[in-house]
């Protein structure tokens, strides 16, 4: 192999006039200036190959592996741009440019190479190349060139040639990294900015329903005592007046002939209806009794604030604990007619969950229904939610499907519900976090999964599935 000879292209002075290949390299160098990325490289390539008159020019980056290897970015073939390829540089003449920098070898490349197939492939003779260094002196990739005959003399001049293209594509790979860089830079302030955004709606609405959790409870709890009062009270109270009532029949029967003035006193009282109508009296204190405390067990069920870890529940009494909650919402007002709910529970095993959590996922999707319904642009004359349970074999999954017979959505809509912050309500009426929040919930928190279909003019039918 011919060693080459080391000697730089000389530099003309300004008095002098500049030879034409300087003026045509000084051309397009100016040409390729202003070619970025993928365009700039096939532009490097293709004059390079020019200026050279060479067969094959390629630029390549090198890829920081254990194994150094090369990717090619632009490969001029003489006739055309080919396809981008990797390349192991061990045994091959760039392998020699990556170790030890700038090379020419005029001729007999493939005997000095014999393991590099792709110069047999190539039919090459000749090769030179240059590494690609940035600012640092770090080995970024090569420039090389190709031909199939050997190279004639004035290596000195190829090797000025080679720096010039290789100081630009340096320059412009550096600019890619910083490109790069700055784009993944982005990308994580993106994401970080979406987490705080998502951990910012998870605060909200963690204080917002903690807030009713703790007036839910608090009221609970205030109605509870006195109810106890009444209800301990009713029994002792329906003795008494019984005891009352018999020494009374006693009195009649012992003193039939009571005086007129007693006579006219219970004729006024009407004693009879009063024996008639005492026990009707009590046995409706009694189921009032009752129902209002079947209303303060849902309500501590609802709010379930002594709960934080995972716990085996019914759902359905979650479900029915929301109503209960919205139960003022689906009656009739001068605005709209009342909303009509069909509950049709299957058989569903008790849920290993988080029952607060969960009800707060009912309570969103039922009072979005809600809202929906009482919008002044829906024209529902008798608005239905209808609420179904079943369980899924063999999945062993628990499916609740929640369906209005509103007015639906638009793909454009349904694609973003789920986005914190997201609402279709007027400006105060709504935060877009239930929905956002809903989803987490069932699907980070609990392993399922929150889906809702929709078609404008259709019902809206929210499924949730949760693994048993």
């Amino acid at each position: 192999m011919q060693t080459p000879d080391s000697t730089e292209l000389a530099i003309s002075s300004p008095n002098q006039p500049l030879p034409e290949e300087n003026i045509n390299l000084k051309l397009i160098v100016e040409g390729i200036a202003t070619q970025v990325g993928e365009a700039f490289f096939q532009a490097c390539v293709y004059y390079l190959a020019e200026v050279l008159q060479i067969q094959y020019a390629l630029i390549a980056e090198f890829i920081d592996e254990d194994e150094p290897r090369a990717r090619v970015l632009a490969f001029w073939t003489g006739e055309e741009f080919g396809a981008n390829f990797e390349y192991n540089l061990s045994g091959t003449p760039c392998g020699v440019v990556y170790e030890e920098g700038i090379q020419i070898y005029c001729q007999y490349i493939q005997q000095n190479f014999p393991e590099d197939l792709d110069l047999v492939r190539l039919n090459a003779e000749s090769y030179l190349g240059v590494p690609i260094l940035d600012s640092n002196g770090k080995r970024l990739g090569h420039i090389a060139g190709l031909d199939t005959k050997p190279l004639e003399r004035n290596y000195a001049e190829k090797k000025s040639i080679l720096k010039i293209f290789a100081a630009r594509s340096a320059a412009e790979i550096e600019r890619q990294l910083a490109e790069k860089a700055l784009q993944e830079q982005n990308i994580y302030l993106q994401e970080t900015l979406k987490q705080l955004k998502k951990t910012q709606a998870q605060l909200i609405q963690a204080e917002k329903m903690s807030s009713l959790g703790n007036l839910v409870a608090g009221i609970a709890h205030e109605i509870n005592n006195p109810i106890g009062f009444i209800y301990s009270n009713i029994n002792h109270s329906k003795e008494y007046v019984n005891n009352l009532l018999e020494v009374i029949t006693a009195y009649q029967l012992e003193y039939p002939h009571p005086s007129s003035s007693l006579q006219a006193k219970i004729q006024a009282t009407d004693l009879e209806f009063i024996k008639q109508d005492v026990a009707k009296m009590f046995n409706s204190m009694e189921e009032g009794s009752h129902r209002i405390r079947d209303i303060v067990l849902n309500l501590r069920n609802f709010s379930r604030l002594d709960e934080s870890s995972k716990k085996t529940v019914d759902l359905h009494n979650g479900i029915d604990s929301t109503l209960l909650i919205l139960q003022h919402r689906l009656q009739a007002d001068h605005l709209s007619p009342a909303i009509e709910i069909i509950k049709e529970y299957g058989l569903i095993p008790k849920v290993n969950c988080y029952a607060s959590q969960l009800n707060q996922v009912f309570m969103n999707i039922l009072n979005n229904a809600i809202d929906a319904f009482t919008s002044d642009s829906n024209p529902i004359s008798q608005p239905i939610i209808e609420i179904k349970t079943e369980m899924v074999t063999p999945d062993n999954i628990v499916k609740i499907s929640i369906t209005d017979n509103g007015i639906g959505m638009n793909q454009t809509t349904l694609s973003r519900i789920f986005d914190p912050f997201f609402t279709t309500k007027p400006v105060g009426d709504g935060t877009g976090l239930g929905l956002a929040i809903s989803y987490q919930i069932v699907v980070e928190q609990h392993g399922g999964k929150l889906n809702c279909f929709s078609e404008p003019g259709k019902s809206t039918q929210f499924v949730i599935e949760i693994p048993v």
